[in-house]
């Protein structure tokens, strides 16, 4: 199967060409709403910029996209920026450049060769993980059981974990989904059957 990579996290890189300031911005996405949300941050944030050129890749095979120039000429800036995007390989990524308009006129072929690398640069700098799928679990043990539990889901590469201690202890963390059913064999396993455990049936895939 084919691995999906994402943006690990942000990356930022700022280039001057004529004068004018390119910043372009790379940022992990969930969803379109994502990409709304931080458009309306960087135009908050760059209340002097002159246009914030936008585009986005999403879904698994990286067949969901949009863009947009922001005002400059058709075609010169949000089309150059979403295929050095879709060039990457990543998904679930949203590529901004913010411009500054230094005074000095690029023309048509000089907007798409900024854009353009602009979105290269960043792209260069950016660091590129797996996308794995997560399933919620959630169970609860007695406090005699609890550390030999934990110590199974950390083993099977759980995280985010919720502890609540109560009369026994109750748990949720998300692990790997292709970990669910062997970490629930290996729970079940270790506490001969006496665990409360609620996994999704989406997680019983391998």
């Amino acid at each position: 199967m084919k691995k999906i990579m994402i943006p690990a996290e942000k990356a930022e890189f700022e280039l001057s060409i004529k004068k004018s300031r390119f910043i372009s911005l790379l940022f992990p996405v969930d969803n379109d709403r994502d990409v709304r949300r931080i458009l309306k941050e960087l135009r908050e944030e760059h209340t002097g910029a002159n246009h914030v050129v936008w585009t986005y890749v999403l879904g698994d095979e990286g067949t969901l996209y949009g863009l947009s120039d922001d005002g400059e000429p058709h075609g010169t800036a949000g089309r150059p920026v979403l295929e050095v995007l879709k060039g990457s390989g990543l998904t679930y990524a949203a590529l901004f450049v913010v411009r500054y308009f230094g005074g000095t006129k690029l023309g048509t072929g000089g907007l798409v060769s900024a854009y353009t690398q602009a979105a290269q640069e960043v792209l260069a700098v950016a660091e590129q993980i797996e996308k794995i799928d997560k399933s919620e679990i959630s169970l609860r043990c007695s406090y005699s059981q609890y550390e030999g539990v934990k110590k199974i889901l950390l083993e099977e590469k759980a995280e985010e974990l919720i502890e609540n201690f109560e009369e026994d202890v109750q748990i949720k963390a998300h692990i790997p989904t292709g970990n669910t059913k062997s970490c629930r064999n290996r729970i079940q396993d270790y506490t001969k059957g006496s665990v409360e455990m609620e996994i999704p049936d989406a997680a019983d895939k391998e």
